[in-house]
């Protein structure tokens, strides 16, 4: 059931103990996101935690600043209401969803999600769901009493970290006017946003840089260089951060000329995690969901299982039906 913001938030008023949960490989969206809200919740002296399948970068620990961890060890014991943040498929919260097979509330801003939850707050015409979740947190608590609190400036510094992270800084063709309008009310609070946009798009870990090196090396171009193919191995991905990882994704859409960049990662025996950035000329979206993934028209993903050159024969045979031309051969 789709529930309006004013809804959401009395939802969150009536109710005080809350597991926030993020998707599995998190980005600054899911979590910034998340560290956002649960900081609020804490300000409303709700019992609040945030949990995800995977361990986030350590480029990120300085989100914790927006929440109290005196609260945060209370809503361990405490009787749950479970909320996913930026997850448009229950399977994409990995093995929680065993753990939590009841989702109270999602919020999320994929056109693509699934509404398996019990109660929805999506707005797919939004770029991020930090952007989604920032109109919460105005319907929750006051702008008084945000700006009286000590954690206000790390608030706002997540929630920024969420937006800009889903509009790539800004460049992406999803950000709008409302993303800089939003940026602006956020930077009003004060936080250092050098840092976090160093920290975001411009700080390189010597591993990344090795990782790049060896993905580009690998690089394979299809349909005279309209889609660019990166494959990184298990064996290619041992102790590499897991955003260095997840930033690779961006590469082969870089390059010139090209109109799908796809980026296959192996996460287990046979199993491979697919990435895709795409141009106006390709629908990412609609390409993932054939695949059972999902996403935005731009930038969409999915989980295959099979050998590397039977995902990827998969994955470019849908490709194919939106690009008039042949497929090399694999």
């Amino acid at each position: 059931m789709e529930i309006t913001l004013q809804q959401t938030a009395e939802f969150f008023r009536e109710n005080d103990d809350f597991t926030l949960i993020c998707h599995s490989n998190p980005d600054g969206d899911t979590l910034g996101s998340g560290y956002g809200l649960c900081g609020v919740l804490h300000i409303m002296g709700k019992r609040a935690r945030i949990i995800c399948d995977d361990e986030p970068s350590s480029r990120f620990d300085f989100l914790a600043e927006a929440i109290d961890p005196r609260l945060t060890e209370l809503a361990k014991d405490a009787d749950e209401t479970i909320i996913t943040i930026d997850v448009a498929d229950v399977e994409l919260i990995g093995s929680l969803k065993d753990r939590y097979p009841d989702i109270d509330l999602c919020i999320d801003h994929h056109v693509s999600n699934k509404n398996y939850a019990k109660r929805l707050l999506i707005d797919n015409t939004s770029a991020s769901c930090a952007m989604v979740v920032w109109e919460l947190i105005k319907e929750l608590i006051s702008e008084k009493q945000l700006k009286e609190t000590p954690k206000a400036r790390a608030i706002a510094a997540a929630i920024y970290t969420g937006i800009s992270t889903d509009t790539g800084c800004f460049r992406y063709s999803n950000t709008s006017a409302k993303c800089h309008h939003t940026a602006a009310e956020l930077m009003a609070y004060s936080f250092n946003v050098t840092k976090i946009n160093y920290l975001m798009f411009e700080m390189k870990t010597r591993e990344r840089i090795s990782l790049e090196i060896e993905a580009f090396n690998g690089i394979e171009f299809y349909w005279g260089g309209k889609c660019a193919v990166i494959s990184l191995t298990r064996q290619m991905l041992d102790g590499i951060d897991p955003e260095d990882a997840s930033n690779v994704s961006s590469l082969p859409k870089q390059i010139e000329g090209v109109s799908a960049g796809i980026v296959f990662k192996e996460k287990k025996e046979d199993v491979w995690k697919i990435s895709v950035r795409t141009d106006e000329n390709i629908n990412a979206q609609t390409l993932c969901s054939a695949l059972g993934g999902g996403g935005h028209i731009r930038a969409a993903g999915c989980t295959l299982k099979g050998t590397l050159e039977s995902v990827k024969k998969a994955v470019l045979s849908e490709i194919e039906k939106q690009i008039d031309n042949g497929v090399k051969e694999l």
